[in-house]
């Protein structure tokens, strides 16, 4: 949990500090100031997308770590098929074509992904894949 709570202060933190200051962040990549006054309009769920696809990123490290690639593949494509693409069809389609649907869509699937691999995390059997861990370590050891 300690591990977690740590990466979701850095990535509170950064994305508070996007938050406060799009404009510097914006002008990394231009001057352009029609650009600048969109990613100002767009700022909450650029931001609340930036802080979730980085919470998703470090909460899959978990069953990563653990030896689950596969159940991070499957829970990755269910939450980008299943929530993301149809989250951002519809918020695009019947609210709004543009920047703020495509990013509400986007954070609506990147919560989707890290309820899931919370869940996967958090609900697993750590000494089952412990033991699994160290027979994986010591059967590369007899090679």
């Amino acid at each position: 949990y300690v591990g977690v709570a740590m990466a979701g202060a850095v990535c509170f933190l950064v994305a508070s500090s996007v938050l406060l200051r799009i404009d510097l962040f914006g002008k990394i990549f231009t001057t352009d100031e029609v650009f600048l006054g969109i990613l100002d309009d767009i700022k909450f769920p650029f931001v609340i997308t930036l802080f979730l696809m980085n919470m998703s990123v470090a909460i899959e490290k978990i069953p990563y770590s653990m030896g689950r690639t596969s159940t991070v593949f499957w829970m990755g494509l269910i939450a980008s098929w299943g929530a993301q693409v149809p989250a951002v069809f519809l918020c695009t389609t019947y609210w709004r074509n543009d920047l703020n649907g495509l990013y509400w869509g986007m954070a609506i699937g990147y919560a989707v992904l890290v309820l899931l691999y919370s869940a996967i995390a958090f609900t697993s059997d750590w000494h089952k894949y412990a033991e699994l861990a160290r027979l994986r370590s010591t059967e590369s050891m007899d090679v």
